[in-house]
């Protein structure tokens, strides 16, 4: 855990074979391992999504949904086609600008006898700019470039509205089983109340113990009343979620699971950095910023064109193409005579990739600092639910005393008030306990990039 070493942009992310950049390449401290070591399973059994290592078919299908219809994921599909296009236009400078037009008039003098008089014209026209310096060819980089990263940007929204697909699916279960909780709560509330006034009407307790038991159970059907309002703006986000109304249900858990164990795959850091694709989107993008800043500088070196045109006219429609005109000719353009254009514009692509850099650094740091917490998240929360099944049996022996206690004029009302409440929070502190380890292991899921191949192109989530 000691031992670091330095990362190159190269060796870092995907290992495709580029020119070098101006400028050299931004160096990573990258750690060897992980600060916590909970990977679960060094093996992950293949499965047709990732998500489905959670085993829960609802789940799988409400994410599989949610894939085809939320609206974000339809945005970043529509930025990636403009990507695309915009690299379509960059790469016709492969071929020779052409330009066709023809044209026609009728002259007639309104006074006089003079008869009108016609003429045609056409032209052809073809431009070609020579490559000489490779800046032409650092265009298309730059815009192919663009692509990938819009690519990755799809990948990446992809991976969030899965998180959040799962992390509201979870707590509309958790809300589920509180509010069954809470109900029976408030059950045995109603049943305590009905209890204490009978005791109160024979003379064994004073009216103080009444009072009691109506607050409780005034407290705890206001409590219901909550869970019952905040399972209903989940369900609403989660119908958001879906490009769907408020009103519009997906299926939901009742519970959620007991004894769930979820496996992740054994990552190392430099692996995760190769699969995440926020880091791959902004390795992209430093990419490309490098080429345009490239780019600045080639613009202003003397730049050679060559076109060749054919014009033809003629006063009769007849004789349009009876006379054609060829002209071949080239241009030399020397924009470097704008010196005070060429500093600031090189400068201001220095900037940007400069920029670009910051952005990919701070992408593979805040990825490292992602798994870490997850993982940290995932073993205290995979702990606390072993000590939490503890304290929720110990809180059901502490009631069943309390209640016997209480008949018996042992303990205080209190004494068994306190009991019914340490009950409840320990069921909803097991609830917890279970949706922090799920979400933990969801989190752990997303920051190594998804179950992903080793690969910067082509979709993995939808269609593009």
């Amino acid at each position: 855990m000691n031992r670091f070493f330095m990362l190159t942009l190269t060796l870092a992310l995907t290992g495709c074979g580029w020119a070098p950049m101006p400028d050299g390449k931004p160096a990573l401290i990258i750690p060897p391992g992980w600060q916590m070591q909970d990977t679960g399973a060094r093996y992950v059994a293949h499965v047709p999504h990732w998500w489905d290592h959670f085993n829960d078919p609802q789940l799988s299908s409400a994410i599989n949904q949610m894939l085809v219809t939320n609206n974000d994921l339809a945005k970043a599909g529509l930025q990636l086609q403009l990507a695309r296009i915009a690299a379509g236009l960059t790469d016709t400078n492969l071929t020779p600008d052409v330009a066709a037009g023809a044209q026609t008039s009728s002259d007639k003098k309104l006074r006089g006898g003079a008869p009108t008089t016609e003429s045609y014209n056409a032209t052809f026209n073809l431009s070609y700019e020579l490559d000489l310096w490779g800046k032409l060819a650092r265009a298309r980089e730059q815009s192919a470039w663009l692509v990938n990263a819009s690519e990755q940007d799809k990948q990446a929204t992809a991976l969030t509205l899965i998180g959040q697909t799962a992390q509201l699916y979870w707590e509309i279960a958790r809300l589920n089983q509180q509010i069954s909780n809470q109900e029976q709560s408030v059950e045995i509330a109603r049943q305590t109340v009905a209890f204490v006034d009978a005791r109160y009407l024979a003379g064994a307790v004073g009216q103080m113990d009444t009072l009691q038991a109506e607050q409780s159970l005034i407290g705890k059907i206001n409590r219901l009343k909550d869970l019952q309002e905040q399972r209903e703006e989940a369900r609403n986000a989660m119908a958001i979620l879906f490009n769907r109304p408020p009103s519009w249900r997906v299926a939901q858990a009742q519970t959620l699971p007991e004894n769930v164990v979820v496996s992740v795959p054994d990552t190392l850091p430099v692996e995760m950095i190769a699969a995440r694709p926020d880091v791959q989107a902004a390795e992209w993008r430093l990419r490309a910023a490098l080429a345009g800043s490239q780019v600045a500088r080639l613009s202003f070196y003397p730049t050679l064109s060559l076109s060749a045109g054919l014009n033809s006219g003629s006063a009769l429609f007849s004789q349009w193409f009876s006379q054609p005109a060829r002209t071949l000719g080239s241009a030399v353009s020397l924009p470097f005579l704008e010196w005070n254009t060429v500093r600031l514009t090189v400068e201001k692509s220095d900037i940007e990739a400069k920029q670009a850099e910051i952005v990919f650094r701070d992408a593979v740091y805040q990825a490292l600092k992602d798994v870490d917490n997850a993982m940290a998240q995932r073993l205290n929360a995979q702990s606390q639910m072993d000590a939490q099944a503890r304290n929720l049996t110990l809180s059901q022996q502490r009631l069943v005393l309390a209640n016997e206690q209480y008949a018996a004029g042992a303990v205080s009302f209190q004494t068994l008030l306190d009991a019914q409440d340490a009950l409840l929070d320990g069921q909803n502190a097991l609830l917890t306990q279970r949706y922090n380890y799920l979400n933990a292991t969801m989190q752990l899921w997303l920051a190594l990039g998804g179950e992903r191949k080793q690969s910067n192109r082509g979709s993995t989530y939808g269609k593009g």
